[in-house]
């Protein structure tokens, strides 16, 4: 897998890789994760190069072993231990893979879990808006007649008000009549007499 070939963001050019990892093996530092905290990118990607660079290195090995002539005996204590060295390689990619595998299944677990919170979170944010307008439009209309109420309460005050001054010109009135009859009625009296 190059670089070229993954999707979503530029990737460490595979170049790059080779000459960060062999300053680490001079170290005595090669790893995965030393690699990546150097250049970053994805650690599937750097398990790919590494993957990459161990077969090429072996078989730049593996030429040179048989160019130089070496007996036989020990030219096959060689590829064995290479063989060997291989197999642990690709049982460590192997385990690499199976926790990448791991750690994706998970964020995509926690992908669709954050999925399902933002998709609630939408639902009781309509909700919630819906909820705030139709108490809007209740405060609205209880304001409304309220202020009907206050309009009708004070018609009525200024009517109890007028009826209340008449009934005070009625009693000035009645008084007066009242006088006026009991004035009479002594008038009468004496006119009788």
């Amino acid at each position: 897998m190059t670089a070229q070939t993954q999707k979503g963001r530029p990737g460490i050019p595979y170049e790059k890789f080779v000459e960060v990892w062999e300053q680490l093996i001079e170290e005595g530092k090669a790893g995965t994760n030393a690699i990546h905290e150097l250049i970053g990118g994805s650690k599937s990607t750097i398990a790919a190069y590494r993957e990459r660079y161990e077969q090429e290195h072996a078989a730049k090995e593996l030429s040179i072993l048989k160019e130089v002539q070496l007996p036989s005996a020990v030219q096959k204590a060689i590829a064995e231990l290479k063989l060997k060295e291989i197999n642990v390689l690709e049982n460590e990619n192997k385990l690499l893979k199976v926790r990448i595998d791991e750690h994706l299944s998970n964020f995509k677990k926690s992908e669709e879990a954050y999925d399902a919170l933002k998709s609630k979170l939408e639902t009781v944010e309509l909700n919630f808006t819906e909820l705030k307008k139709n108490l809007e439009q209740k405060i609205a209309i209880a304001e409304s007649r309220l202020l009907d109420t206050e309009k009708r309460e004070n018609r009525a005050l200024e009517q109890c008000k007028v009826l209340s001054d008449q009934v005070s010109q009625y009693k000035q009135e009645a008084a007066v009549a009242k006088k006026e009859v009991e004035m009479l009625r002594e008038q009468n009296k004496h006119a009788k007499r």
